[in-house]
């Protein structure tokens, strides 16, 4: 496990993070922010964040890639109060941190919104 992920997961013990945080294992945790779950997996020098609307592994809607450098202030930025997490779906999927003050769209086509309840 590189150096960068120890202290990913030292921050992770001691922040205090909007919703509830699980620690799988040394080099895994899974984050909860109110029916939609982030699990945070480390490689080399890339973390890979699935994201879920349930918490076992196998419900996927989409996954990322992110520099171990840059997953504690991913972190931050979604831990904002004025920050949430927008998704859009179609065949694939879009990952998004925005303004909770952005008027949130309703779609009754294969486009389908997720938003983070924090």
């Amino acid at each position: 496990m590189s150096a960068e992920f120890l202290s990913i997961m030292e921050y992770v013990k001691s922040a205090k993070l909007k919703g509830n945080v699980e620690i799988i294992n040394d080099d895994q945790f899974v984050w909860d922010l109110g029916g939609l779950y982030l699990r945070f997996l480390p490689d080399t020098a890339e973390t890979t964040v699935v994201y879920s609307k349930r918490k076992k592994q196998g419900f996927e809607i989409g996954h990322f890639h992110e520099d171990n450098c840059d997953v504690v202030n991913l972190m931050q930025d979604i831990n904002r109060d004025d920050k949430r997490i927008h998704i859009v779906s179609f065949l694939g999927s879009a990952f998004y941190i925005e303004d909770k003050t952005k008027k949130k769209k309703k779609s009754w086509l294969l486009v389908r919104h997720y938003y983070s309840e924090f």
